[in-house]
């Protein structure tokens, strides 16, 4: 009986402390120079990854001679995470300079297919490894010398690939985590033919001196969110899901910020040096960290992370310094905890609305006015709306342009100028394309043109108009007089206006006593005050002008009492 109670006990509690489906598990790289207990944080800090650093020249210090001590350490090391319950994601990066030809330890090798043997050694060595990374943000040039090479890069994907998976079919190879999701240089690899030679992406968000949150993000000039956005890696995975790896996951194998210094102008690495805070203070490290996971648990398709790093750097010049959980004496800042609470990302719930989507579709764009073809004489009316595609960043503006020439931008969705005024300045006699471009929020772009012809007066066929008057509504002294004047076609558009006049019944004949004008065309009321009693009467006229020939209502007769 207490043991089925113990059983069922088991499973529950299974159940409640099971992550869920679409959370990131949680990890944590290793710090340089670290003096707090790797594997005995990462058992109570409840992680699921440990990512450790190998160098290749410490591994092989010579061709096909490899360092007993540091396969071991490497061997140790992934075996007591592992007796933890924590898998291990091993990045190794790094030449010997036999291999690269350089002294420079980050010189990438001449030959890949040096670098794929060495990694199929450590696979077969060092068995308690889940996952290995080939190599460390290429794409820039601090881990790779001579700054980013993509085809260089992909033929040592290529090289290594299929050496891993033929030691150990079950291990995971990743692609280098690229800096601040370089989505530009992942479409690079594919050029390259890295296709099929990678089972995830890897990215890194610990930026040099980042201090905006997980939700905020910027777009790039061509509207894609911005590389070093911490929601840039939705475009990555739009690169990977348009050459068909949409079903592969991204591993965020670095993230983090740091607490070196909330100072202005503190920044001492990147672009952004001597120009902003360095970097957040440790309460904002802790809230940010569980921004992020919760901004993560939104993307299905990112199913590993790994927070740089366990701990502060000593003496360590940089931002680098002051990513850690803990501080350089070991004591535990605010995120540690943040970390925990985590429990492996159980008590996670997605945030949806983190960053911003990822949009590449463009909008439609329809044409209200001018018709395509029009001929016109004086004045044009134009007019266009747009729509972003479902699920778009929405509609920014349209740009009206004339054989080319930007006129004007109209903020929003759609726009009407009936008529365009300076149409008769800017449009000369002769045929004019008239284009209409729709933006939406994410820099897409849609266009359509249509043509018009102005043409003189005399070359137009007239076109008839129509002029009502209603029965006037009389309240006393005041007046309303309402109507509708119409050409028999919408374009071109009508010019001038329509004139209104009121006559007064004196000595047995009319005599005109006001005279008002309206817009045209389309419905137009005008109220008047009339202080003298008597009969009256008014019309509306509409005088004409080419190519709208002129034309008037009835008289519509009124008593003033």
């Amino acid at each position: 009986m207490f043991a089925l109670l113990a059983m069922l006990l088991a499973v529950l509690t299974s159940v409640v402390l099971a992550r869920p489906a679409h959370a990131a598990e949680t990890g944590f790289v290793p710090s340089l120079n670290q003096t707090v207990d790797g594997p005995q944080q990462a058992s109570g800090l409840g992680v699921g990854w440990v990512r450790l650093f190998v160098n290749w020249g410490g591994i092989e210090p010579s061709d096909d001679v490899y360092n007993a001590n540091a396969v071991n350490e490497l061997r140790n090391t992934a075996a007591a995470y592992r007796a933890r319950g924590v898998k291990v994601l091993a990045v190794v990066t790094g030449s010997p300079s036999w291999a690269s030809g350089s002294n420079s330890g980050i010189a990438p090798p001449r030959d890949p297919a040096k670098y794929a043997e060495m990694m199929g050694y450590l696979v077969s060595q060092a068995p308690s490894v889940n996952a290995w990374e080939v190599w460390n943000e290429p794409d820039e040039g601090e881990f790779w010398l001579g700054g980013p090479q993509p085809a260089a890069y992909a033929a040592l994907l290529r090289a290594t690939y299929p050496v891993v998976k033929a030691r150990n079919p079950n291990a995971t190879v990743v692609s280098a985590g690229m800096v601040g999701n370089n989505f530009d240089f992942l479409e690079a690899l594919y050029a390259h033919g890295a296709k099929d030679n990678f089972d995830a992406v890897g990215v890194h968000t610990d930026t040099a001196c980042l201090i905006a949150g997980p939700d905020a993000y910027y777009r790039e000039p061509d509207g894609r969110i911005g590389r070093y956005a911490f929601t840039g890696y939705r475009e990555v995975h739009h690169v990977m899901a348009r050459h068909g790896d949409g079903h592969k996951p991204i591993w965020m194998t670095e993230l983090g910020w740091n607490t070196t210094s909330t100072a202005p102008n503190s920044c001492q690495n990147g672009a952004w040096a001597g120009t902003k805070p360095a970097g957040v203070s440790e309460e904002q490290q802790a809230q940010f960290l569980t921004q992020a996971y919760e901004c993560m648990a939104a993307d299905p398709y990112l199913t590993v992370t790994m927070w740089f790093s366990l701990q502060d750097i000593r003496d360590f010049p940089g931002y680098a310094a002051g990513l850690g959980l803990m501080r350089t004496d070991g004591s535990a800042k605010p995120a540690h905890a943040a970390m925990k609470a985590l429990r492996n990302s159980a008590s996670v719930a997605p945030n949806r609305s983190c960053g911003g989507v990822v949009d590449h579709e463009p909008p439609t764009v329809s044409v209200s006015q001018p018709t395509d073809g029009l001929r016109f004489t004086d004045r044009l009316s134009v007019g266009a709306s747009g729509a972003d595609a479902p699920g778009g960043t929405g509609m920014k503006h349209i740009e009206l342009l004339a054989d080319g020439q930007h006129i004007l931008n109209f903020k929003g969705d759609s726009f009407k100028l009936d008529p365009w005024y300076n149409s008769r300045d800017r449009l000369s006699l002769g045929t004019h394309t008239l284009t209409f471009r729709a933006y939406d929020e994410a820099g897409n772009t849609a266009e359509r043109s249509v043509t018009v012809e102005k043409v003189a007066a005399d070359q137009l066929a007239p076109i008839t108009t129509k002029t009502t008057l209603q029965r006037p509504r009389v309240r006393g002294r005041r007046v309303t007089l309402r109507g509708r004047f119409t050409p028999a076609t919408a374009q071109p558009p009508v010019a001038g206006r329509v004139y209104i006049s009121v006559e007064r019944r004196i000595r047995g004949r009319y005599r005109r006593v006001k005279l008002v004008s309206a817009k045209t065309p389309g419905a137009y009321s005008r109220t008047l005050t009339l202080r003298t009693r008597g009969r009256y009467r008014a019309l509306t006229r509409y005088k004409g002008r080419a190519p709208h020939l002129a034309s008037r209502s009835g008289y519509r007769r009124f008593t003033v009492r």
